[in-house]
């Protein structure tokens, strides 16, 4: 080691240093993408500091790091006990001080001036320096600049020997640089060309975990290199070692140990050459940066992992110098609580305060000093609020914790402020309900104040004999009205048994519904006589569930209202009877759920019993005749819809197939809001009225078949003129038929005749024989002018006989009606015959008016008039008795008769008085099949 100093070692150390920490430095800014990390002794980051002022502290000579302000950053041991100075009392001191002569203190600034700015990258100087205790001391000054990676000055390093001690020769300088190779934590060796180990220190040895005696002399290649990087690093070797490259002053790569672990080494390498410049190997400065890269990696992880939770979550992460005066982050929700980019704060640490409300801001700088006084014992501040630019606020809640280095003393403070605007606004609505609750407590407690007092009044003052009683019948409470409802002896008091007191006939009912009350909590009411004064009376107990173990029962006399029972249901038994007798029953169907109720007739009428049949509407529609069922639906319907009460005739068939008639009422029920809530009526079995009105229709068809008869016997003269009138022209016509025939002459106009006179002869027998015939009743749609005319021609000799003009008037040609056709000429004869009789005894100026006219939307009335002495005002109210009558002769039945036809036939006939002479009748048709009904 003759070739090495000790300030050639050091600063081979230096620069090797000051490679790592730039190198970590530039990689702590690429991760972190923060501001730059403050700079410690040597060039290297803060973390190291304390490593490296270890390190120092084992150097022999004295050593000390400054500012380029000349302020003492680091002091080892020895540069300590040369000023007599505790070593932490020369920290934050300028160098400057040290100097004891003015003209040194001046040439010492000038070279700090040019160092510090570049000029110069090192100087020696000589100056005396003054103890601690005043004594002088001559040193000699060795000063080295210290630089980044951009090779900007950081930082100077000063190494100093005392004069006595430089000038000893060079043995002693050997010395030193043999203990500082001894001493030095970084790996130095010496590599020749022939690429084996000629030097390597302690440290060394023990980074490669192997004796100095086996090291020296082994290939480095080959034995401390992986295999990965092996022949790489040997090609570059060789290289240097032929000059055909430049030594690579820094360099990381890869080593393996003796025992095989593999470590990452930050190399300084220096070229070695012998007295004729020839090179003769490198010498290598390591420093074992594994431990460093995986700090370095955790720290990378543990960086992200806090990155991404201060993004992502909802609260605002800070952090802190301990007297809360300098910020050194703060996560992006910063910008939405404040209202302010993040970079504004670490511009002005106090603009975040501007925004605190006023109100909230004295509390909160109480609470920061009593923090930066040292006092934790609470971790949160005050609740405040931040003031937006806008105008609005947001309430926030912050929390705080120390950060403790190894002496205990707070470096940094870190805390976490999370947006509680929601919370403050729910704790106030939550507050406003309170005190809202609170009130309506208040009044809800003087309302049920009120309300105990009323019903304990009411309790009171109730007719009704009221008592409490526990489930085993002990009477807890009572009002002590009228307790001869209940009991049969003795007096009402408190703790006694209900058992007790009340008769035997009724003890057993009371125990079981006090049980079954408090084990069901559902009501029950007992009804029982007594006998009070020697009266007959009635009274019913209601037993309720009340409090959880008591029972609420209730006493009143029912007296009246049992009575009114027992007469209601007589007056039920009645009405089933009447019904029974009527065959008339009552029904009610609920709209909305098809719900049908039947009394007792009804089931009857239907041939059903109540405890097996359940009737519904659909149920009832299925029992009805399949002809008559559309008929019901569409009556049931129209009667929903249009509010229409209905009346209808139709057929059912029983159980067994019986088919019988009813009669059938129904109608709207609405309730108070005049919603139709069912329909209700009545059925009526009009099996045997409709058996009887067909016998007396069958019985009004053989008397209509009578008169007929009757009539068709007064009309003989004139039906006999009738046809012996075509039946003589007819013989006339053939006659002369003959003679033209056997003249040659053409017949062609007499065949005409006959043929029209034989028509007209065939007209008058079919009418007769229509008449004559016997024939149910049958309704069909008929011109009624067609059958006037044909009823004047069977009468048109009579007519001529007793000199009576016939007028027909109608306001139309076609007048159509539907009835039985030969029933209605039957009445029409029957009018015009007797207003002939009438007028066959006036004189000449005999008049028969016929007149048709619609009488409403439905009806066709046919008005019959004469000319005649009219009917006596005591007579018209018998004119449609039957065998009443005014002509001598007749049998009385002819306009009784014809009533009934009519009536038949869905229209009436009436008679009406004419102002002058004669009498006049009217006869009302339906023209639709559907105003039968």
């Amino acid at each position: 080691m003759s070739h090495a100093k000790t300030s050639e070692l050091l600063d081979e150390v230096t620069r090797l240093r000051r490679r790592v920490g730039e190198l970590e430095q530039k990689h702590r800014r690429i991760d972190a993408a923060e501001t730059p990390v403050t700079k410690g002794p040597v060039g290297v980051t803060s973390y190291q500091t304390g490593r490296d002022h270890s390190l120092l502290d084992a150097l022999p000579c004295a050593v000390c790091e400054c500012d380029l302000s000349g302020m003492i950053l680091l002091a080892n041991t020895t540069f300590a006990e040369m000023h007599g100075y505790p070593q932490a009392e020369l920290t934050d001191r300028y160098y400057a001080d040290l100097v004891a002569d003015e003209r040194d203190r001046a040439a010492y600034r000038a070279a700090l001036e040019q160092l510090a700015g570049g000029q110069l990258s090192s100087h020696s100087q000589e100056m005396v320096h003054c103890q601690q205790d005043g004594k002088r001391v001559s040193v000699e000054v060795k000063w080295q600049c210290q630089r980044d990676a951009s090779d900007a000055v950081t930082g100077l390093l000063a190494v100093v020997n005392e004069v006595s001690k430089t000038v000893t020769g060079g043995e002693q300088e050997i010395d030193l640089a043999g203990q500082y190779f001894r001493l030095v934590r970084e790996m130095i060796l010496v590599i020749d060309a022939e690429q084996k180990i000629t030097l390597i220190n302690p440290h060394g040895c023990r980074l490669l975990e192997a004796e100095e005696s086996v090291i020296l002399g082994m290939n480095w290649f080959d034995h401390f290199l992986p295999v990965s990087n092996r022949e790489e690093v040997r090609t570059l070797f060789d290289q240097l070692m032929h000059g055909e490259n430049r030594p690579v002053e820094f360099f990381e790569n890869d080593i393996q140990t003796a025992t095989g672990k593999v470590k990452r080494v930050a190399w300084h390498n220096s070229i070695l050459r012998d007295d004729t410049d020839n090179i003769i190997g490198v010498l290598s400065v390591g420093i074992d940066i594994t431990e460093r890269l995986e700090e370095q990696q955790a720290l990378r992880e543990s960086r992200q992992i806090f990155q991404q939770i201060s993004e992502h979550v909802n609260e605002l992460l800070w952090v802190s110098s301990a007297d809360l005066q300098k910020i050194y982050y703060v996560s992006p929700k910063y910008e939405e609580f404040w209202g302010q980019p993040c970079q504004s704060i670490y511009d002005d640490p106090h603009l975040w305060m501007e925004r605190i409300h006023p109100d909230d801001r004295e509390r909160l700088l109480q609470s920061m000093n009593r923090k930066i006084q040292g006092d934790f014992s609470e971790t949160e501040f005050p609740q405040f609020r931040v003031v937006h630019p806008d105008g609005s606020f947001r309430w926030l809640e912050a929390r705080s914790f120390p950060v403790y280095n190894e002496q205990q003393e707070v470096t940094r403070m870190v805390g976490i402020i999370e947006d509680i605007t929601q919370r403050k606004l729910d704790e106030d609505a939550i507050l406003r309900e309170n005190e809202e609750l609170e009130a309506r407590v208040r009044r809800r407690t003087a309302e049920l104040a009120r309300k105990t007092a009323q019903l304990k009044a009411l309790f009171q003052g109730l007719p009704d004999l009221v008592l409490v009683v526990d489930r085993r019948g002990e009477i807890i409470n009572f009002n002590d009205r009228h307790p001869e409802y209940l009991l049969s002896d003795g007096e009402l008091t408190s703790g006694n048994k209900l058992w007790d007191l009340i008769p035997d006939e009724i003890q057993i009912p009371f125990m079981e519904a006090v049980q079954r009350v408090h084990t069901d909590r559902k009501k029950e009411s007992i009804d029982y006589p007594l006998t009070i004064k020697g009266q007959q009376r009635w009274c019913r107990a209601r037993v309720q569930p009340y409090l959880q173990d008591e029972i609420l029962i209730i006493v009143e006399d029912i007296s009246e209202q049992k009575i009114a029972e027992i007469e209601l249901n007589k007056t039920h038994e009645k009405l089933s009877e009447a019904q029974r007798l009527a065959h008339i029953g009552s029904w009610e169907c609920n709209i909305t759920g098809d719900l049908l109720w039947w009394s007792e007739e009804v089931y009857r009428i239907f041939g059903q019993m109540a405890h097996t049949f359940k009737p519904t509407y659909p149920v009832f529609l299925e029992t009805i005749h399949p002809e008559d069922r559309a008929r019901v639906e569409c009556a049931v319907a129209q009667t929903i819809e249009y509010d229409l009460p209905y009346s209808i005739e139709h057929r059912i068939i029983r159980p067994g197939g019986e088919v019988r008639y009813v009669h059938e009422r129904g109608e709207l029920r609405r309730n108070a809001t005049g919603e139709i809530v069912s329909v209700h009526g009545t059925v009526q079995d009009i099996t045997e009225r409709h058996m009887a009105s067909s016998k007396m229709q069958e019985y009004r068809d053989i008397l209509a078949h009578a008169s007929r008869l009757a009539i068709m016997g007064e009309l003989t003269a004139g039906i006999s003129h009738e046809l012996n009138q075509p039946l003589t022209a007819m013989a006339n016509y053939s006659s002369a038929m003959k003679t033209r025939i056997e003249q040659g002459l053409d017949v062609s106009d007499l065949v005409q005749r006959i043929e029209a006179l034989s028509h007209r002869s065939g007209d008058i027998v079919r009418r007769l024989k229509s008449m004559a015939e016997k024939r149910p009743q049958e309704l069909m749609r008929f011109n009624i002018l067609d059958s006037i005319r044909s009823t004047l021609q069977l009468i048109e000799y009579e007519l001529r006989q007793k000199q009576i003009d016939v007028q027909l008037v109608s306001e139309s040609r076609m007048s159509v009606v539907y009835a039985d056709r030969v029933q209605i000429e039957q009445v029409l004869s029957n009018l015009f015959l007797n207003a002939m009789d009438a007028m066959s005894e006036m004189p000449v100026s005999r008049k028969l008016t016929i007149e048709v006219a619609p009488a409403g939307e439905f009806m066709v009335r046919v008005t019959v008039s004469d000319t005649g002495p009219g009917v006596p005002d005591d007579f018209v109210g018998q004119l449609f008795t039957p065998f009443t009558t005014t002509k001598e002769g007749g049998l009385g039945i002819g306009l009784s008769l014809s009533r009934s036809l009519v009536e038949a036939s869905g229209g009436k006939i009436c008679f009406s008085s004419k102002s002058d002479s004669g009498a006049s009748f009217d006869v009302f048709l339906p023209c639709r099949k559907f105003a039968l009904s």
